[in-house]
């Protein structure tokens, strides 16, 4: 039995820009506070509906006890959850292990649109993984004592400048870090080859990737690698790191979000609103 999922809603605060609603789908570690701080009042006062949720599991959600269990189908099957309770085919926005969810989700479903942040590709974490280990080995190292003994104090200095820029105000950031939970083994497992993404270019939404050029997690390399293979537009954002949704410099991120949200997704008329749906 699926999990009770913690799901936070804002409507539009204004006129609506868009008749497809946005859901964000966190990242490993984190839950749904993690859109709550910026993103989803920010998109919520730009006109659109917004969802935040927190997978099976983590932040609010049922299932903590079976957490290490979870896979990357089951998050998938959260997504599907919160999906079927819209009126309209969603924009879909991934951070990380999130965008990872999102690929996979849409191996079997459609989308209005899909944006994937700082995301795991869609040949998952080795190659990543493996650059850090010969590059960052004592990024590497942390990355795996997060895994098994949570955020310790110990791992803030290193860690927390990986996931946050280094002008983020040093309270600010640890309390962040605080917050982070240990990630299920079995989809870590998923996103290092068990579960690969089958997702064709031409079986994918309108995509826009989007990278932190300070992103010591998945480097820019990858980002491009990825927005090549589905022909994706790419946005490269400079002074922010990993946890771009947290930065001090988060708007930036946004803002491109939103710019390209307007450019591709913005409804003309209620007509076309409602043609795009179908």
């Amino acid at each position: 039995m699926r999990p009770e999922l913690e799901i936070f809603r804002r409507s539009p605060t204004g006129p609506r820009l868009c008749s497809h609603p946005i859901v964000l789908v966190h990242g490993a570690f984190t839950g749904a506070w993690c859109w709550n701080e910026h993103f989803l009042g920010y998109f919520a006062d730009m006109g659109f509906e917004t969802i935040s949720f927190s997978l099976r599991g983590h932040g609010g959600s049922g299932g903590r006890d079976f957490r290490s269990l979870a896979s990357i189908d089951d998050y998938v099957e959260d997504l599907e959850a919160v999906v079927a309770t819209l009126e309209q085919l969603p924009v879909l926005v991934g951070h990380s292990m999130g965008g990872y969810v999102i690929q996979k989700y849409l191996e079997k479903h459609p989308a209005r649109a899909a944006i994937l942040m700082a995301s795991v590709p869609p040949e998952g974490l080795l190659a990543s993984n493996a650059m850090m280990a010969f590059s960052q080995p004592d990024l590497f190292l942390q990355m795996f004592w997060l895994q098994a003994i949570g955020p310790h104090t110990l791992l803030r200095d290193r860690l927390g400048r990986a996931m946050l820029s280094p002008d983020i105000a040093s309270d600010e950031g640890m309390i962040y870090f605080g917050r982070l939970e240990t990630e299920s083994h079995r989809a870590l497992m998923d996103m290092a080859g068990a579960n690969p993404v089958f997702l064709s270019p031409l079986d994918a939404p309108p995509m826009l990737v989007v990278g932190a050029r300070n992103d010591e997690i998945v480097p820019s390399e990858i980002v491009h690698r990825m927005a090549t293979r589905y022909g994706a537009d790419c946005i490269m954002v400079d002074h922010i790191a990993h946890a771009m949704m947290l930065n001090t410099h988060w708007q930036k991120v946004a803002d491109a979000v939103l710019g390209w949200m307007k450019k591709n997704l913005a409804d003309k008329t209620e007509k076309s609103g409602k043609q795009s749906a179908a």
